[in-house]
């Protein structure tokens, strides 16, 4: 085990211990106190998952909704975004994610197992609602449309459109500047000439939709 890691692993769990602790104490004081406001139940879904030493690395300025997870090896970019029912799953392999790009809600991204490749996102990319994402790797200003597969080993390059629905199949790469429509993405026609203004925008709207979301 790396020290460092194993380091944050022991570090994590006092303060766990501490804080599970704390809430003891502060229910003993409630109940003789005649207070049972306590006893209500709140969902404690955990947001950051650490898994197997390897704990998630979320810049400053990134978000992740109270309803979404990011577990394990996960690196977050600057004002990037995971939203409401996504899962970012760095479990098996790393997932990187760069600045400006989102998850969008429901959205899933990570390995399938150990053997698969590391998901690799880029700037400005935005993955549309309830997309999967398994061992791929994606360019900068991509747009990934709503529901769309993408397989693993596949390579989306940048400035590319993955249309809603599609499914890009294992080991495919969608050239730059293409717009890849269901299944298979040879089919693929070019995006057109506004130079991935669309996704650009798209994530640009995410980002500051993130920014107001974790501000309140």
């Amino acid at each position: 085990m790396n020290p460092i890691n194993g380091l944050k692993t022991i570090l994590h769990r006092v303060g766990f211990a501490m804080r599970e602790s704390g809430q003891a104490l502060e229910r003993v004081g409630c109940r003789l106190q005649g207070v049972y406001s306590f006893e209500e139940k709140l969902n404690r879904h955990a947001t950051v998952l650490p898994m197997r030493h390897n704990v998630p690395s979320l810049d400053k300025t990134s978000w992740v909704a109270p309803s979404g997870m990011v577990s394990g090896s996960v690196t977050l970019g600057e004002n990037s975004s995971v939203w409401y029912g996504a899962i970012v799953r760095g479990d098996f392999q790393p997932v990187v994610v760069g600045s400006n790009s989102n998850i969008q809600d429901a959205a899933y991204v990570g390995a399938t197992s150990e053997f698969s490749g590391p998901v690799t996102i880029g700037d400005n990319v935005s993955v549309g609602h309830g997309a999967v994402l398994k061992g791929c790797t994606v360019g900068d200003n991509v747009l990934i449309g709503m529901n769309s597969i993408i397989s693993e080993h596949a390579e989306i390059q940048s400035g590319a459109v993955i249309a809603a629905g599609s499914y890009v199949e294992e080991g495919t790469t969608v050239p730059s500047g293409r717009c890849g429509r269901a299944a298979p993405p040879r089919a693929a026609r070019r995006a057109g000439g506004r130079g991935g203004v669309p996704q650009i925008a798209a994530g640009t709207v995410h980002g500051a939709g993130g920014r107001a979301h974790r501000a309140s």
